[in-house]
């Protein structure tokens, strides 16, 4: 399984906001806790350094250097400013490590966030608040019981507690208004050996995307499910930024690199040539320099390195 990939699901799984950046300080890796807390999504963090996206302009010298300089250290406690989307100062504390085998990471872990201080400027609005009925993340705790499988015990979303009043009801009538537990449920995909359990599944009809459904037993009887929504446009910043990283590595050309992009999404060369305006040879004479220089002799290959 890709590093990326489980990263992720263990930032998902803890309440507190985290981060993960490469040695420039750009940021590879943002749980929902922490775009929660600067009211930002991850497309906007996603890619861009954090010195440039999280912190006010006259610091951000300063905060690039402060993580520099964890390289050379096990461990470091910086305290800070981050900007929320409507431009509000937010002081906090992070726990920030190198931790991993070369290429090292930075972690950055929010271990505590004041009260935000406003811009002397004023700042652009925030954009309004999701409809009504959107669901976005929550995680929440039920009976595995033969006789009340699915009975709702807590639940929570970005940290909080929900509605009270959704304890008690089945889960797949609650939040996918069935009258039975899900065919793709995680929690009766596998023998209990294979816990904790996830899986992807299409969202549900009023998100957009995907959703990345984690199951973990957490007693007798009973078990946490945590959901994740992943939105179309984080999927498409998530691919752009593989085809970016890929590209580097390989060091591609330009048009390499465009190549690349349509072979990962499963297009023809003759469908690339009409769109790059170049022939249906040249296309394959970049596709035969490309799958050279990453390693891959067939595209099916080339596939298996993104996924």
């Amino acid at each position: 399984m890709d590093w990326s990939l489980t990263a992720s699901l263990l930032a998902e799984r803890d309440a507190r906001p985290i981060v993960v950046m490469d040695r420039r300080g750009r940021i590879e890796l943002a749980n929902g806790a922490f775009t929660a807390l600067l009211g930002r999504p991850r497309e906007e963090l996603l890619g861009r350094r954090w010195a440039e996206v999280c912190t006010p302009r006259e610091r951000g010298r300063e905060v690039g250097q402060a993580l520099r300089a964890i390289f050379t250290s096990a461990e470091h406690r910086l305290e800070t400013e981050v900007l929320t989307r409507d431009g509000e100062r937010l002081p906090v504390e992070l726990d920030v490590a190198a931790v991993g085998r070369p290429p090292l990471r930075l972690v950055a872990i929010v271990t505590r966030a004041a009260q935000p201080r406003s811009l002397p400027e004023p700042a652009p609005h925030a954009e309004p608040p999701p409809p009504s009925g959107a669901r976005g993340d929550l995680s929440y705790e039920i009976s595995t019981e033969l006789s009340s499988f699915g009975t709702l015990k807590a639940v929570w979303t970005s940290g909080q507690a929900l509605q009270e009043e959704m304890v008690g009801r089945p889960c797949f009538g609650a939040f996918a208004q069935r009258d039975a537990p899900c065919q793709d449920c995680p929690l009766t995909a596998v023998a209990p050996a294979a816990w904790p359990h996830t899986i992807v599944r299409q969202a549900a009809e009023l998100a957009a995307g995907y959703e990345v459904v984690t199951a973990t037993p957490t007693g007798v009887g009973t078990a946490r499910v945590s959901v994740h929504t992943i939105g179309d446009d984080t999927l498409s910043g998530l691919f752009e930024a593989k085809v970016r990283r890929m590209a580097h590595a390989a060091r591609l050309s330009e048009r390499e690199g465009d190549v690349l992009r349509y072979l990962a999404l499963g297009r023809s060369p003759t469908d690339i040539s009409t769109v790059l305006g170049i022939t249906e040879r040249t296309v394959k004479f970049h596709q035969a320099n490309l799958l050279r220089k990453l390693g891959a002799e067939t595209r099916y290959d080339l596939l298996r390195l993104f996924f």
